[in-house]
């Protein structure tokens, strides 16, 4: 498994030398931080048990933590009003008013059907934590424990990991920097590594002993 190259990343297409320039927006930003810490891990690098206020099993630890805003792709119900007027008068202008409620009515249901679409919704914000045997979510909506042999899928975007659960909608964990929780998670879950090769042109200088992602502690860059 590899995390994609962001798009238009690739220095060569212009002809012009690559310039070491970094990361120039928060997507890259992630990726890169993703893309160390799967090289790092490959190499053997671990991270650090973290302290956290949470209650936790024997031999489980924190690895990571962070805030996050929890997202659901779902539906909901959306009820509107119709609305109806008549002005009376000539044919034509008893036909215009027809016409105008007809009309404003299918804006209405158009609109409703639109909120109304499944789509992401953001439903809870809180504190996301990584342990050795789950994800765990303390919510303004309550906690919520998502432990590793229950998923059945993930993935990442630009904004979080992406989590399936049987029997539940797609779930999103918008989380900063969303690759490198997403790394670390699939490395805890199933013991898998994600190594990708950086572009030069993305690759700034880490400082010495540094952990992935120029960070010294091992926790998420900017975390």
């Amino acid at each position: 498994m590899s995390l994609h190259d962001p798009k238009g990343s690739d220095p060569y297409r212009s002809g012009a030398a690559p310039v070491p320039a970094g990361p120039s927006n928060p997507y890259e930003q992630s990726w890169v931080a993703g893309a160390d810490l799967g090289n790092a891990l490959a190499a053997g690098w671990r991270p650090r048990p973290q302290p956290a206020p949470i209650a936790l099993a024997p031999g489980e630890v924190v690895l990571a933590q962070g805030a996050v805003r929890l997202w659901q792709y779902t539906g909901q119900d959306v009820t509107y009003n119709q609305g109806f007027f008549v002005a009376f008068g000539s044919p034509l202008l008893l036909g215009a008013s027809l016409l105008g409620s007809a009309l404003y009515n299918g804006s209405q249901r158009r609109r409703a059907e639109a909120a109304a679409a499944v789509q992401w919704r953001p439903t809870a914000t809180g504190q996301l934590f990584l342990t050795n045997h789950r994800i765990a979510l303390g919510l303004s909506s309550g906690w919520i424990d998502i432990a590793y042999p229950y998923l059945r899928a993930s993935s990442v975007d630009g904004t979080g990991l992406i989590v399936m659960v049987a029997g539940q909608p797609p779930v999103r964990l918008e989380v900063w920097p969303p690759h490198w929780f997403f790394v670390l998670m699939r490395f805890l879950a199933y013991g898998e590594t994600i190594r990708v090769d950086v572009p030069p042109h993305l690759r700034l200088p880490a400082a010495l002993e540094a952990g992935p992602g120029g960070a010294a502690d091992g926790r998420p860059p900017g975390g």
